[in-house]
C-alpha cells in the first residue's frame, strides 16, 4: 500500500498539482498503473471540493512520458547514472531494465542504493518482448559512450525495428568524463581492487 502525504482541503488546484508532481516522483519505484490506481482511491476519500475533484480528473487522464533505460548493467556504474540523469530531464519517469545478455557475464553486482528509488525490472528474453509487457507507451533509452557504441546500436536498431516497427528509441551520449567507463573494464579492475572510483554508492 502506497503511503501518500495528507492534503490540505483548502489548497488551490495549482498547489495540488505541485503536490502531485512531488508524490509521483517520490513513488516512482512503483509501476505507473499501480500508482495511478492507488492515487485515485486515495483522492476519492478526501474532502470533496472543486480543486480535489479537478486533481482526481487530472490523475485519471494523465499520461506521463515514461522511458525504459535498458542494459545488462553488470555493474550499474557512474557512466550509466550520467545517462540516467540526462534521461530524467527528458521524461517524467525512467524505468531501469536489467537484461540478461547470453553473450555477457551473468549479473552478480548488487543494485546501487543511489538508484533504489527508481522502478526496476528484469528481462531474460528480447527487449522488444519486454517493452510489449508494459500496458502503456514507453520509449527505450540507450546509453552511448562513443562512435563505436553508436555504430553497434544502429545495427541493433535495425533488428529491433523489424521485430517491433512502432518502437521508440533514443540514444543519449554520456559526458566525456565517463566515456571510458565500461562494466567489463570495472570487472577487470576489480581483480586488482582498483574499481571503486567508478561505482555508485
Amino acid at each position: 500500500m502506497i503511503q501518500f502525504s495528507s492534503i490540505n482541503p483548502n489548497s488551490t488546484f495549482a498547489e495540488l498539482l505541485e503536490l502531485e508532481r512531488k508524490e509521483f516522483a517520490l513513488h516512482q519505484h512503483h509501476d505507473f498503473l499501480e500508482y495511478q490506481k492507488q492515487r485515485l482511491v486515495f483522492l476519492e476519500k478526501q474532502t470533496e471540493n472543486a480543486s480535489i475533484q479537478a486533481l482526481h480528473d487530472y490523475v485519471k487522464t494523465y499520461k506521463p512520458k515514461i522511458a525504459v533505460f535498458a542494459g545488462s548493467f553488470n555493474p550499474f556504474h557512474k557512466g550509466h547514472y550520467n545517462v540516467l540523469q540526462k534521461a530524467e530531464k527528458l521524461f517524467d519517469k525512467v524505468i531501469i531494465a536489467f537484461g540478461k545478455n547470453p553473450d555477457k557475464t551473468v549479473r552478480t553486482w548488487p543494485v546501487p542504493k543511489t538508484i533504489a528509488n527508481r522502478q526496476q525490472t528484469e528481462y531474460h528474453d528480447l527487449l522488444t518482448d519486454h517493452i510489449e509487457s508494459f500496458d502503456y507507451d514507453v520509449t527505450v533509452v540507450r546509453g552511448l559512450r562513443n562512435s563505436t557504441d553508436f555504430n553497434y546500436e544502429q545495427n541493433q536498431y535495425r533488428y529491433i525495428q523489424e521485430l517491433k516497427p512502432d518502437i521508440k528509441i533514443i540514444n543519449i551520449f554520456c559526458d566525456k568524463e565517463f566515456e571510458h567507463i565500461s562494466s567489463s573494464g570495472i570487472r577487470t579492475l576489480e581483480k586488482y581492487n582498483k574499481h571503486h572510483n567508478y561505482l555508485l554508492d
